[in-house]
């Protein structure tokens, strides 16, 4: 170990908390909320004893069958318009974006699009969640 090593570990100890320490609390909250620790009910395969109108929307959303349908496959893209982002370029036929990345049931979605020539589209949004493995 160096002494520049030596040095972090000094200081850190002063300050009573080590960054290995931090990270392994970090991951295992992760963890366990991930995994439902916290406020999971006691009992699994009973439904709690409150159920809200929104609760109820969600189950039978995450009941439908899922699809791939919303995977691009026939795109047409301009490699001279590589970004950080978009590496295989952007699409001089039609652009958008969203007003948001996430919204709940209920909530507004604003989509600004652009298209060259002006033209008519047709827009799909899909609900993106585990859908037995399709999407």
């Amino acid at each position: 170990m160096n002494n520049k090593n030596r040095r972090n570990e000094s200081h850190e100890s002063k300050r009573g908390l080590h960054r290995r320490d931090l990270l392994k609390g970090a991951a295992a909250a992760s963890l366990g909320i991930a995994t439902g620790a916290f406020g999971a009910p006691k009992a699994f395969g009973k439904a709690p004893l409150t159920s809200s109108p929104a609760r109820d929307l969600i189950r039978h959303e995450n009941a439908k069958p899922g699809t791939r349908d919303w995977l691009l496959t026939k795109t047409r893209t301009d490699p001279k318009k590589v970004t950080p982002h978009l590496t295989s370029g952007r699409s001089p036929s039609i652009e958008g974006y969203c007003s948001a990345n996430s919204v709940r049931a209920g909530e507004r979605l604003q989509v600004m699009v652009s298209a060259n020539p002006e033209s008519a589209f047709k827009l799909e949004i899909y609900r993106t969640g585990y859908y037995n493995g399709d999407g």
